[in-house]
């Protein structure tokens, strides 16, 4: 009767430790599926934040070129003029950048209807489950960016002489102080990558070197 019950219990103990390694195995298959979805949400972050400094660089370079053509001041021309070439350079090496990540990037046309940003793909089901559904929101919010940067360069196109000179240095200050607070917000969120880093740090003195440009330009057309 001992024999039998020792073998009763082996079989008990065999069956929970089963149990518990298909519980455990759940537990873990749940919890690679939450990292994984968080890797794709994060993915989707990450592509939001890389339309957003897009958007910036069209929208700079729209108000450069906008300026050289209505603008006669030859500061304010000459201040146009470098603000297209560096946020054209800016966009190249950002789309540099994010084709080394595989982030596909859209062209923005201010000129035209809103682009939809570019997305890519990505890994398993969870990780793009998570991409996904994140991009939703993300689409959404390039696309209002995209009609917001219209909407200023169409208000601009209407002014003329000192009037749009005025208004078109405010409007670019304006835009690289905003500017800088999204690159700030990058440089905190992103410090593990070195390379997007250094890049968002060659953002940020651009930008600090056309706002303090403009400000200067800002006092002689006042």
């Amino acid at each position: 009767m001992a024999g039998v019950r020792s073998g009763v219990g082996a079989a008990g103990l065999m069956a929970a430790l089963v149990v518990g390694l298909l519980v455990g195995c759940a537990a873990h298959a749940e919890d690679s599926e939450k990292q994984q979805r968080r890797i794709g949400e994060a993915a989707a972050d990450r592509t939001e934040f890389v339309g957003q400094l897009v958007v910036f660089d069209a929208k700079q370079i729209a108000l450069g070129e906008l300026a050289l053509k209505q603008s006669q001041d030859p500061q304010v021309r000459q201040y146009a003029k470098k603000l297209v070439a560096d946020h054209r350079k800016h966009m190249k090496d950002l789309e540099t950048w994010a084709e080394s990540k595989r982030i596909e990037v859209a062209a923005v046309d201010l000129s035209a209807s809103p682009e939809q940003q570019g997305t890519g793909g990505s890994g398993s089901a969870g990780v793009q489950e998570g991409y996904e559904e994140r991009m939703v929101g993300v689409d959404k919010r390039l696309d209002e960016a995209v009609v917001d940067a219209k909407k200023d360069v169409k208000e601009l196109q209407e002014k003329q002489g000192k009037d749009f000179d005025k208004a078109f240095i405010s409007r670019v200050v304006d835009d690289q102080k905003d500017g800088q607070e999204l690159v700030g917000d990058g440089l905190d969120t992103y410090r593990a990558d070195a390379a997007f880093g250094l890049l968002l740090n060659h953002t940020y003195n651009l930008m600090d070197q056309n706002l303090e440009r403009g400000k200067q330009v800002e006092k002689v057309v006042d």
